[in-house]
């Protein structure tokens, strides 16, 4: 089959071997694949993995052989995958139904081989089915928007939550803005592209900071919540040298949430957040079901999001483009 190999160094269209199934395993034909910020943290070395690998894990395709042990109603279906693969079900964590801990579980694509390739090999116990409604391109983002689901999973929220600040507009932060829409939170959102920040406010948000023309962003923050700063504050930029004005922006007791896989590491005032006993979240994967629901019932809008699609043999060029323009959201790779 034809995949896209990163050796390391760069990316390489090569032809390389059909995955092999296990009887618990079905094969999978891609059709669909969204390039994400881990992807490309990876491709600019600044998260390691172990190489060669096929990068790739926001991925729709269609199921075209099952293994000996799975249910043969799996057969043609569209499916999406959760990332984490190689799940014991033993461990302390998957004992507490914690399957995304499990201390085995290796990432799709970022552990073991992923979906920038015609075919992959999957756990059946993956598998998310898409109804006929989301289409292949929409369906990409069924694992970041469960990600943006996740983030209030993770971090209960009480009568005091009201004013929430996302810093960063791309792909996770435009799903997150309407996540936190849903629930009825007033928005400030921030980022350096008017289009990003017009498609905050196109959804709702209830103000709006171009971070290439503000100051003093914390203050900024300050003066629309009467000195206080925001409730919460989450952090989906991808760039670590935002943290520092992240904490500054939250209230004394108010919460954190740190979304951003970029892989760098970065020093952060531990004091500040003692000082003003604030409270740091953080989370990853999150519910499918309710990614899915919300794509189907079209309470969360993507078509918007998606500002180019390249075929495999183009994703050298789809990731150059993911880095080239500010106004980038969402780069498709369709197989």
């Amino acid at each position: 089959m034809k995949a896209a190999v990163f050796d390391g160094k760069k990316i390489i269209i090569k032809t390389v071997s059909d995955p092999k199934i296990k009887d618990s395993q079905v094969l999978v034909h891609i059709k669909a694949v969204g390039i994400c910020g881990t992807d490309l943290a990876i491709v600019n070395r600044d998260l390691p993995v172990i190489t060669p690998i096929i990068l790739g894990h926001e991925l729709v395709g269609e199921v075209i052989k099952v293994g000996k042990d799975i249910d043969q109603s799996w057969l043609n279906k569209r499916v999406t995958s959760e990332i984490n693969s190689n799940i014991d079900f033993d461990c302390y964590y998957c004992k507490q139904g914690l399957f995304t801990q499990c201390v085995s579980r290796k990432a799709i694509g970022i552990d073991i081989d992923g979906a920038f390739a015609e075919y992959i090999a999957l756990e059946s116990y993956l598998l998310h089915e898409i109804p006929d409604s989301i289409s292949n391109d929409d369906a990409t983002f069924i694992e970041p928007l469960a990600a943006a689901y996740q983030t209030f999973e993770m971090m209960p929220l009480d009568q005091n939550d009201k004013i929430i600040a996302i810093f960063g507009l791309g792909k996770l932060g435009l799903l997150i803005t309407q996540v936190a829409l849903s629930i009825g939170l007033k928005l400030i959102v921030i980022d350096g592209s008017d289009k990003k920040l017009n498609l905050g406010n196109q959804f709702g948000a209830h103000y709006l900071i171009n971070r290439l023309n503000c100051k003093d962003i914390p203050n900024e923050i300050k003066d629309l919540t009467n000195g206080l700063g925001a409730d919460i504050v989450i952090d989906t930029t991808g760039n670590p040298d935002a943290l520092k004005d992240i904490i500054a922006s939250c209230r004394t007791r108010g919460k954190i949430h740190v979304k951003s896989t970029h892989g760098i590491e970065t020093p952060i005032n531990l004091t500040d957040v003692v000082v003003r006993e604030l409270t740091l979240y953080s989370s990853r994967c999150g519910p499918f079901e309710k990614a899915i629901d919300g794509l189907k019932s079209g309470k969360i809008e993507v078509g918007e999001l998606i500002s180019k699609k390249f075929n495999l043999n183009e994703i050298k060029q789809a990731f150059a483009s993911y880095q080239e323009s500010r106004d980038h959201i969402k780069t498709i790779i369709q197989i």
